[in-house]
This record gives structure tokens, sequence and C-alpha cells, in this order.
């Protein structure tokens, strides 16, 4: 890589920013192209696992996404064929024996929670 170059990372959602922020804490400079006019929450949720959390961690921005984090008491997981007949809920609640902190797979996030 030629030392004016930079990485082009197309979108500037969660992935691409992370991708932006992993790349700026290794000293390679990166070029964030997004077609919205600016940043922010476009409406939607998304609801994050542990493996998302461990990343952000990694990354030094996880403390402010859970800070920023939705908590869900419960999830309801459908089948798109046989919708309602086929659902199971998750109560995402901890247990009376469990630690009063949720856990990462419990936390519903919205799209611009960890930018």
């Amino acid at each position: 890589m030629a030392p004016n170059d930079r990485i082009l990372i197309a979108g500037g959602g969660i992935g691409g920013l992370a991708a932006a922020l992993a790349l700026a804490q290794r000293n390679i400079p990166s070029l964030v192209l997004e077609k919205a006019a600016q940043l922010g929450e476009i409406g939607a949720g998304i609801q994050l696992g542990p493996n998302a959390f461990h990343c952000f961690d990694r990354l030094g921005v996880g403390e402010a996404a859970r800070q920023m984090a939705v908590y869900i008491d419960q999830l309801r997981l459908m089948d798109s064929i046989a919708h309602a007949r086929s659902a199971t809920s998750i109560s995402a609640r901890p247990s009376a024996s469990a630690t009063a902190t949720p856990t990462p797979w419990s936390i519903a996030v919205t799209c611009m929670a960890c930018c």
C-alpha cells in the first residue's frame, strides 16, 4: 500500500464505521462513503448478539453501546411460513439467581447506537 493510499469503505452503518474505527486504531487511513446526507437513526432497531458486543469491546465502544441500548423484556421468534402457529417466546429478564446486569444477547440496539 502506497503512503497516500486509503481503504475505501462503502457504507456508514455499523459494519462500515466499525471497519473504519478498527483501521484507524492501526493507523491505516480509510474513507467511508455513505449515500445518506447525514448519519442518524433510520427508525429501525436491530438485535445484536454477544459476538457483536465482543467486537465493540475490542474497538473500545462496547460500554458506550451498552449505555445507549434498549434492553428487552422478551424475544418472540416466529416462523415465516407457519406464522403464529409456530412462535417461541424467550424471556430476556435475568432470573432471581442471575446477575442484575443483562447479558449482551438480551440487548436490542438501534442502528446508530455504537456510532
